[in-house]
């Protein structure tokens, strides 16, 4: 992967954690997450898609995001830079498995 990587792979803490499901409100930094730094995140227009999709999004708190709104965003990014597209196409590989067994992910914020 280009801007996501896994816990094994992380150095410090300055990451988002994508987390399949709903978080079960106690486990951080799951190996079957996918993490994105925060560089990555704000220095383009992926998280001006989020938030415009899901207003009440928390960088620094949890957010749920179901599938309906992830194609929301899907179809927003479309309008965005080449950066924010290319992290969503790249997240969106790993969510098609993620929706298969559950209705949501969860973002956790920093």
């Amino acid at each position: 992967m280009k801007y996501f990587i896994f816990n094994n792979q992380r150095d410090g803490s300055s990451y988002h954690e994508f987390y399949k499901g709903k978080w079960d409100e106690k486990t951080f930094w799951k190996s079957d997450s996918i993490l994105l730094h925060d560089d990555y995140l704000f220095d383009n227009g992926f998280v001006d898609a989020i938030i415009d999709i899901i207003p009440t999004y928390d960088p620094f708190g949890v957010t749920e995001i179901t599938a309906d709104e992830w194609k929301k965003i899907g179809n927003l990014i479309l309008t965005k830079d080449e950066k924010s597209q290319e992290i969503y196409f790249e997240s969106n590989e790993w969510l098609e498995d993620v929706f298969k067994k559950y209705n949501c992910f969860t973002i956790l914020g920093i």
